[in-house]
């Protein structure tokens, strides 16, 4: 099945009406994640390969209604991580599932830069889930080496996050 673009408009008007701000769906054939902002609706989509038979269908769990994923084996996140850019830097990664941001509000300058000084408790950004915000510590003491999602991606509970060089 391909969702044409003409189906994913179709999609929109009927959840146009709900409270919900993101949509993300997922199944044997495709994924698709749409966000509303305040210039209308942007959209991602894949097509995942290989397809994972209809049978093995189910809700994700902790999954909110209308998201429906796929039973498949858990994969670190950090798999397709790529590899430090030097020996000895600790990996920063998302406690939970959700919407990254780094900044504490749209025009706001980031949390923190490559090259920001962090402690165990220093904020490195906000994921929001559900309309929920929740501050996010670096929870390392260092210096900043790498930023690796960019502002307002979605992250998976355990992706990588930053890489910090820690203080001597």
């Amino acid at each position: 099945m391909n969702l044409t673009h003409a189906d994913i408009q179709a999609i929109l008007r009927i959840i146009d009406d709900s409270p919900y701000d993101e949509l993300r769906l997922d199944n044997a054939e495709f994924s698709l994640y749409l966000k509303r902002t305040d210039d209308g609706w942007s959209e991602e989509r894949r097509t995942l390969k290989p397809a994972v038979p209809l049978a093995e269908l189910d809700v994700a769990p902790g999954a909110s209604a209308g998201t429906v994923g796929a039973k498949q084996p858990h994969t670190p996140a950090h798999e397709a991580e790529p590899p430090a850019s030097e020996a000895g830097l600790v990996d920063v990664r998302a406690p939970i599932v959700g919407t990254f941001y780094r900044a504490p509000q749209p025009g706001a300058a980031p949390f923190v830069d490559v090259g920001s000084d962090v402690t165990h408790d220093t904020v490195i950004g906000i994921i929001e889930v559900m309309k929920l915000m929740s501050s996010i510590p670096a929870l390392a003491t260092g210096t900043v080496r790498e930023l690796l999602v960019k502002d307002a991606q979605f992250v998976e509970k355990g992706q990588l996050l930053m890489r910090v060089k820690p203080a001597q």
